[in-house]
């Protein structure tokens, strides 16, 4: 079966790319921004949980100000640890969305032939290899060879590693991005409380252990748009 390469190729921009860009907006210019006030809002915390213990407190007062100075000290760690709460959950939500952004790229690319043949050939869809063998086999394109696939297949280790912590993803991805897992405060030298690293993946979902960015999604989705334009290239010189 002969397949139409400028067809596939305006498949592929018109209805593939459009989600990751729609998913890349939503995603940095909507949600993760919610973290960006973390230290004010882990500042209130502290200032309302002060305000809570001492509203009946008079500092003038000799026998209360050392309750007052104590609860004062108190407010500070309910400070620090409210922030770190929220830098946790920052960590996590951005692995979550390098999780979809993955998955949303699996489901799309195993989906192509379907696509491609009118499901007359496969009638479910292939996993991510029978997919790349195929392509190379009867379509002669070879994708693992595009400049982007090694940032798709450290996605993959990544969205592996965050679904099921400590296993072969998490120590393929240490050997190629040992920095993932050095919390950002110790990379640059700033917090001496930070681990500067974890020999072994126990709550990426509760943002321990493996420590994405923005600029680390960032970089994901453009590999990943930066591919299937690579693909429709390909597809469009057949």
């Amino acid at each position: 079966m002969k397949i139409n390469g400028k067809w596939v190729a305006g498949y592929i921009r018109a209805m593939i790319i459009p989600d990751f860009n729609g998913f890349s907006q939503v995603v940095t210019k909507r949600l993760l921004p919610t973290f960006d006030t973390f230290g004010s809002e882990a500042l209130k915390h502290g200032q309302e949980w002060f305000r809570g213990k001492t509203e009946r407190l008079d500092p003038l007062d000799s026998d209360q100000s050392e309750a007052v100075a104590h609860f004062a000290d108190k407010a500070m760690d309910e400070t620090l640890a409210f922030a770190d709460m929220l830098v946790a959950m920052y960590f996590a939500s951005v692995g979550l969305y390098c999780v979809g952004l993955f998955h949303l790229f699996e489901q799309h690319f195993t989906d192509l032939p379907l696509e491609i043949l009118g499901a007359h050939t496969y009638n479910k869809p292939m996993k991510l290899k029978e997919v790349t063998d195929w392509l190379k086999a009867d379509v002669s394109i070879d994708v693992t060879v595009f400049p982007t696939w090694p940032t798709l297949d450290e996605l993959r280790l990544v969205a592996n590693t965050i679904k099921h912590a400590e296993g072969g993803s998490a120590e393929a991805l240490r050997g190629r991005r040992p920095d993932l897992f050095i919390h950002p405060a110790a990379r640059e030298g700033g917090d001496s409380r930070a681990t500067p690293f974890q020999p072994r993946v126990r709550k990426p979902l509760f943002g321990e252990d493996l420590y994405l960015t923005t600029d680390d999604f960032s970089r994901y989705v453009e590999g990943v748009i930066t591919f299937w334009s690579e693909l429709a290239d390909a597809m469009e010189k057949l």
